[in-house]
């Protein structure tokens, strides 16, 4: 990859990394009010069931469509002409809307059988209200399912920005909802956020939309790349839905365990999602459809090439964040979620389950990278397969762990079979295309690993040092002081090293 492409790939990186950033925190701030409204409760652990069962279907959609058309769309942008590709998009529109009703409706009238299926260990009055609040969140899938085709659309044309606008709209409406009308409606009213934040997501990239696709009421199965997209479907939800359906998993076996300990797998759940999705998610984006576009031109090499510069970046991002979240996670739960409802007991369960999560966060990044360059070069029967492998992994880990460490297990159980499909997916791709400069990458590799051991030290000594927390005030000092310390040793350490991609960082920054 040239210089040039490599700072055109930060920039787009950077400028999708503000964005998300700013969504992301104000979801943090959704989450904070949540938790002090309802803190580990029944109602809370209602919601976050109903809220996992209504994801489940947008999360496999979005799994289909983000996978499939984008390459697609890729290869009628270059391929045909901007009709033809107008054309096929709005084919996939109308198609995914169809689609998406009647999986509403048939989810409708059976909410009440799912929820008990799932959530075995559900008494009746609490299996009643999920099922309610399901229903109600329901009513949003085909606005949800129309934004993440747009969304896609707009990523095709290497238009990134608009389609991270679209987690406003979901803060929005449930922060107002829980503020003020929750006091009287209770969890119902959070519910009926969630509907109107799905209006707001079609609405908001609604004017991006006007410029770059000229919608028609089209719509045919005998579309060539509807056929296609059809054919890969299957194996592309079920390879990117698995870190959905393992957190599922993990929640239906916590339905039998201890009052609260879904809500405190949410919460924690949530918090490594703000990471990936800051630290994680843009540079995916950006090389997703860089991948895609290579792989349309035929370009193997420079798809190598970009997974190599992943390899190395996306571990010298995120290691560092899983050692500082490894450390303080009593103090990051404390900070973010401490006030009103949410007591002691329920900062000992998040904070617990936080720190098994943490250790897997690089391999949900990891797994999530590969599985795109695969989907990328239009195959998605392999990540389909490492991922049915990672859920039986999953469900018998979660089975053991479980039984030794509660909530705990489960979320250790979900960073270990993430971690392995992860490392399955490499060593298939390595296959496929060939060394990768893997030699290369390993000494990057383990300069990156000897920076993270000194942050570590730091990170470990300086949490002995300063005293404890006793409120969020100490906890923010607390975070600030140790972060700032634990990250300048690691930087200087890298520095010492002379790691590649860390030079190439500052140049490009400094250009800016």
């Amino acid at each position: 990859m040239s210089s040039k492409a490599k700072d055109s790939v930060m920039r787009s990186t950077l400028a999708v990394t503000l964005i998300i950033l700013a969504s992301k925190g104000m979801g943090f701030i959704r989450d904070i009010i949540s938790a002090g409204y309802f803190a580990t409760g029944m109602e809370r652990d209602a919601y976050t069931s109903a809220y996992s069962l209504f994801y489940l279907p947008v999360l496999l959609f979005n799994s289909c469509i983000t996978s499939t058309l984008i390459p697609l769309y890729v290869d009628a942008r270059q391929n045909d002409s901007r009709l033809g590709a107008d054309r096929f998009a709005s084919n996939c529109i109308n198609l995914f809307f169809a689609f998406s009703l009647g999986i509403a409706v048939l989810m409708y009238f059976l909410a009440e059988p799912l929820v008990r299926l799932v959530y075995i260990g559900f008494d009746p009055g609490k299996a009643h209200l999920t099922a309610d609040l399901t229903r109600i969140m329901l009513l949003s899938l085909l606005f949800v399912v129309t934004s993440i085709v747009l969304a896609s659309v707009l990523n095709a044309q290497e238009r990134f920005l608009p389609a991270q606008l679209t987690g406003f709209p979901l803060s929005a409406a449930v922060i107002i909802a829980t503020v003020f009308f929750s006091r009287r409606y209770g969890i119902r009213a959070v519910a009926w956020g969630v509907f109107f934040a799905g209006i707001g997501q079609v609405l908001i990239l609604l004017p991006w939309c006007r410029r770059d696709l000229k919608w028609s009421p089209h719509l045919s199965l005998k579309d060539p790349r509807i056929q296609q997209m059809l054919k890969l479907a299957v194996p592309a939800v079920l390879a990117m839905a698995v870190n959905e359906l393992n957190h599922l998993i993990d929640k239906s076996i916590a339905s039998g365990l201890n009052t609260g300990d879904i809500s405190a797998l949410d919460y924690a759940y949530r918090l490594i999602q703000f990471a990936t999705g800051v630290l994680a998610v843009p540079l995916t984006t950006v090389m997703f459809s860089r991948i895609a576009r290579k792989s349309a031109e035929h370009d193997r090499s420079g798809i190598m090439e970009i997974l190599q510069n992943c390899i190395e970046v996306m571990p010298m991002v995120m290691v560092p964040f899983t050692v500082a979240g490894g450390v303080l996670a009593e103090d990051i739960i404390r900070l973010v979620y401490m006030h009103g409802r949410f007591g002691m007991d329920s900062l000992r369960v998040t904070s617990s389950v936080f720190l098994f999560y943490i250790v897997g966060i690089l391999g949900f990044s990891m797994r999530d990278i590969f599985n795109r360059a695969f989907h990328a070069m239009q195959d998605t029967r392999t990540p389909m397969r490492v991922a049915c492998l990672t859920v039986v992994l999953n469900i018998a880990l979660n089975l053991i762990l479980s039984r030794v460490m509660g909530a705990n297990g489960l979320a250790l159980a979900t960073s270990v079979s993430c971690a392995a499909g992860a490392v399955i997916l490499f060593a298939l791709l390595r296959r496929r295309l060939g060394r990768m400069g893997l030699q290369r990458s390993l000494r990057e590799l383990s300069k990156i690993a000897a920076a993270a051991v000194v942050c570590l030290i730091l990170a470990f000594v300086l949490n002995r040092l300063v005293p404890p927390a006793a409120g969020k005030g100490s906890a923010l000092l607390r975070i600030v002081l140790i972060v700032f310390a634990s990250f300048a040793g690691y930087l200087a350490a890298l520095a010492a090293l002379k790691a590649r991609q860390l030079a190439f960082l500052k140049k490009t920054l400094l250009r800016r």
